[in-house]
């Protein structure tokens, strides 16, 4: 992760003069998780609501086979599983 700020760094500021590059390197890692708290963010509430239509409607379905069957299916494929 550090060489991936440092690359950024190296890449994006032409000239350091005014710049502190150890403030810079905080500023991106403090950006980076809070971009990360808020895809977990994301990610939990879309589990959530998928995990709620699994509950709620999974026996309303027209499935060819049992219900735990249908259930672990989707979970594969909403990568729950």
């Amino acid at each position: 992760m550090k060489d991936k700020l440092n690359e950024i760094y190296d890449n994006t500021i032409p000239h350091s003069a005014f710049l502190s590059k150890g403030a810079i390197d905080s500023c991106m890692m403090q950006a980076y998780l809070m971009g990360l708290r808020e895809h977990e963010e994301k990610y939990d509430k879309l589990k959530k609501a998928f995990e709620q239509l699994l509950e709620e409607w999974g026996d309303f379905g027209n499935y060819n086979s049992s219900r735990n069957h249908m259930e672990e299916d989707w979970k594969k494929l909403g990568g729950l599983l």
